[in-house]
């Protein structure tokens, strides 16, 4: 299978592989339910009560919450449970730095190296104008549109780096596009732009949207920033 084959066969089955495992199931939904919670919100879930909602037992409960709090997604406290920190006005920061150090540099690469991953970002793109009416799906789709042009950058170490920041992404991005509707036709016509200039085969003008991108996305963020 080659990397073409290898990308088009995540993005058809993005946010849609069911869990296979016991802690693999936990590990998901905690996962989701820290991206769904805004991201100034803290929350404490208990053992209990995830391996209640998740249908499984305590054991591959306990699996999941060290490895998300590997990841830094979570801490346990002593007699309270599981905490789900606020994200910080630093983690926000850094977070947009690595996506827009690592998107600006995969854009520029594509279009470069005449990438087919055109025709993915054709299909995530529709998909994402077909979810206006829905913030998380609009987001995921929006996580899925950049995951697709760094995969296709072909840096594993890069991609890892940039995966590590998918649950900030969502828990930000959700907000973001809940400050306006406006902000849904803003993203759609900047990603438009991105597909177009990666098309195009010009590196420069790639980079460009990119960056453009994510300045638009801090601004919006920022919006959301006093909620």
């Amino acid at each position: 299978m080659t990397q073409n084959d290898n990308l088009r066969t995540w993005t058809m089955s993005v946010y849609q592989t069911a869990p296979t495992t016991a802690p693999e199931r936990a590990y998901q939904w905690l996962r989701t339910h820290i991206a769904h919670l805004p991201w100034n919100q803290e929350a404490f879930l208990s053992e209990n009560s995830i391996a209640e909602s998740t249908g499984v037992s305590r054991t591959p409960v306990r699996e999941a919450l060290l490895r998300l709090e590997a990841e830094g997604l979570i801490r346990r406290v002593p007699h309270k449970g599981i905490y789900i920190p606020a994200m910080t006005e630093t983690d926000i920061d850094e977070m947009m730095e690595v996506r827009q150090v690592i998107g600006e540099w995969a854009s520029r690469k594509i279009a470069s190296s005449a990438s087919t991953v055109v025709e993915d970002l054709q299909e995530l793109l529709q998909k994402q104008r077909e979810s206006t009416d829905d913030p998380v799906k609009f987001i995921e789709l929006d996580i899925a549109f950049h995951k697709a042009i760094v995969q296709a950058a072909n840096n594993s170490t890069l991609e890892q780096v940039y995966d590590s920041q998918r649950v900030k992404q969502e828990r930000v991005g959700i907000q973001a596009v809940l400050a306006t509707t406006q902000r849904y036709e803003a993203v759609l016509q900047e990603h438009e732009d991105m597909l177009s200039a990666i098309r195009s085969g010009d590196p420069e003008l790639a980079q460009k949207t990119a960056r453009r991108h994510i300045h638009s996305t801090r601004d919006a963020i920022g919006s959301r920033r006093n909620y």
